[in-house]
């Protein structure tokens, strides 16, 4: 057992992306292959997938496994045949060149991911039964102290722009890493509050599900 404060955690938003790499195969394995033929990965180095397969599409993950012409998606399971059909799991990754890191973070708020439920009551008995369906949509907003000099203002701003997908890395002082895929919103106007410092928010919306690697 043991508990950890955030205090000395980075957050860093994905800066440049190498090409597009297809995927021609996607195994039904723990942990997943994928072929990908003179892809040029390493291990350790974390992509981005495109595939098929929803559980997997649009997540972030970190390459173990490298072989010749495939490498392995750390952590995903794909063994689910339901969830993930033989044969259509194909599709491309891109690999993340830089990180900037955004810097004088003061606080992040998560907001979203409640469970919604299904409630119905049969005739013969009266009993009220419910069933989990989806849950709402997940974001995450950053407070940082105001300094406009700082390289990670410009890459908010065209992350914003753009509307483009962006990787979002949190690196935890504990330990382990927190990887996101998110669109960007940032306006770069400063609050302005009496004997309080000056502000900026970024919100980042979650396209998928995070990905967690305790080391």
């Amino acid at each position: 057992m043991s508990a950890s404060i955030p205090n000395g955690s980075v957050f860093s938003l994905a800066t440049t992306y190498g090409p597009v790499l297809p995927v021609t195969i996607a195994s039904n394995a723990n942990p997943a292959v994928l072929t990908s033929t003179g892809h040029g990965l390493a291990n350790g180095d974390i992509i981005e997938i495109t595939s098929g397969w929803l559980g997997i599409n649009e997540r972030i993950a970190r390459v173990a496994g490298v072989a010749a012409n495939t490498f392995q998606l750390e952590g995903y399971d794909t063994t689910n045949l339901g969830k993930y059909p033989i044969g259509t799991g194909v599709g491309s990754v891109r690999k993340i060149l830089t990180w900037t890191q955004i810097g004088q973070v003061t606080g992040s708020e998560s907001s979203g991911g409640d469970q919604n439920f299904v409630e119905w009551v049969y005739l013969e008995d009266g009993r009220q039964r419910r069933r989990p369906t989806f849950k709402n949509a997940k974001g995450l907003q950053l407070t940082m102290a105001d300094d406009p000099s700082l390289p990670w203002n410009a890459v908010l701003a065209a992350a914003d722009e753009d509307g483009l997908a962006r990787a979002l890395w949190l690196k935890l002082a504990s330990g382990g890493s927190i990887y996101y895929n998110t669109f960007v919103s940032f306006d770069g106007e400063p609050s302005l509050n009496v004997n309080q410092i000056m502000s900026v928010v970024a919100t980042f919306s979650q396209i998928a599900q995070l990905k967690r690697y305790a080391a």
